[in-house]
């Protein structure tokens, strides 16, 4: 099968932005890339199905059209996010700022998403959100004692939430400061014993020490800390999450060969798909901007697509509450189009024949009912 790929360009609020998209078909992968001045800032890659008896044009037919709709939903999902921002940025709103800076941050733009997480705080200097996001999009930036610094003041905002504790740790490990960021680790674990992201990043700090000389006089020795960082490795394998399986036996290999380095940079490369944040947060919080400042909502076909990224992140990880959340919130938006749907054939139905009784009585039910509808969702998605 030949390969199949795209390539364009997107100009928006004098940003340039380059996409490509391709297959490859050994492997049964999509692969999109998105390029900001020769640098790759975001990539999104999906498995597509290899069926076989298939006819070779009609299987390529398939294909060219999948990947060239992932193609343009990517182009249409940077183009939109701009626009939602430029609006977002004309009013007061925190959850807004909140909630595009998330976005930006998904797709590896830091510099944007700290421009609107500091807005937030700046709206509500109390909103522990907007500190422990920016703070998160400073570590991106790699200014690493900046991150620190946000971290520390919404720390002493008020009550110490678990995603906070364990992202300021990794600020100050990232910052070399490793006694400092073990005890924010150990503080999320002890918080909620199942924070997976805790032990993992405490296997990450183990590994890192033994690099780094400084500030590392309270440790025992290296040797220790290689065995210490893998039972904290343990603690996930222990949880049977599939996306981790083959990271952990990887692992494994490189301690063998005393590989410390190749370890740190496995886990790094593998945080993402190991911690599913983006999927489940991408959800109510792109829905809602859409809905609110996109001028519409998301189409059916896009909600499928969520949806079934969420139902195959569930597979993966089942323990992961996030995911039920937002795979709820799916089914609710999905009812909310089904609402509108029906409206709009009971108002074909009234076109046809406006003396229909039955329509014109289930028109006004849909449109009361659809109301209080909005009403619900609205509230959810805030």
């Amino acid at each position: 099968m030949s390969e199949i790929g795209f390539n364009d360009n997107l100009e928006v609020f004098g940003r340039k932005f380059h996409f490509q998209t391709s297959t490859n078909s050994n492997k049964g992968k999509i692969h999109c890339e998105v390029y900001e001045d020769g640098r790759v800032i975001t990539t999104t890659t999906v498995d597509f199905e290899r069926r076989k008896g298939d006819r070779r044009d009609s299987v390529e037919d398939r294909l060219k059209v999948i990947v060239e709709s992932m193609h343009n939903e990517m182009i249409n999902e940077i183009d939109l996010l701009f626009k939602i921002s430029e609006k977002v940025m004309q009013i007061r709103h925190c959850s807004s700022h909140n909630k595009i800076g998330i976005l930006f941050l998904q797709n590896n733009l830091a510099e944007d998403a700290i421009k609107h997480f500091q807005l937030a705080i700046d709206i509500n200097p109390h909103n522990l959100e907007g500190y422990n996001n920016l703070g998160q999009a400073y570590t991106l930036s790699g200014n690493h004692t900046k991150a620190v610094e946000i971290l520390r003041q919404g720390m002493l905002k008020g009550e110490h939430f678990t995603d906070m504790l364990n992202n300021y740790g990794f600020a100050l490990m990232m910052d070399n400061q490793y006694e400092a960021a073990l005890r924010e680790f150990k503080k999320a674990i002890k918080q909620n014993k199942n924070y997976l992201e805790a032990h993992y990043n405490i296997a990450s700090l183990y590994l890192r020490s033994t690099l780094n000389s400084n500030d590392n006089h309270f440790l025992p020795p290296p040797s220790i800390r290689i065995q210490r960082a893998m039972e904290h490795l343990d603690q996930l394998k222990d949880k049977n999450i599939k996306t981790f399986d083959v990271v952990y036996d990887k692992a494994l290999k490189l301690v063998n060969q005393n590989k410390v380095e190749q370890i740190i940079q496995l886990l790094e490369e593998n945080r993402k798909r190991i911690f599913l944040k983006d999927v489940s947060n991408l959800i109510s919080t792109n829905f809602y901007l859409k809905f609110m400042y996109g001028g519409k909502g998301l189409d059916m076909e896009t909600i499928k697509r969520y949806e079934y990224r969420l139902k195959s992140a569930i597979e993966q990880n089942a323990e992961y509450a996030d995911l039920w959340n937002n795979l709820g919130v799916v089914h609710l938006i999905q009812c909310r189009n089904l609402f509108l749907q029906a409206l709009n054939e009971f108002n074909r139905a009234l076109e046809i024949n406006p003396d229909f009784d039955k329509a014109i009585k289930n028109k006004k039910l849909v449109e009361n009912d659809g109301k209080e509808f909005l009403i619900l969702l609205r509230a959810i998605l805030k």
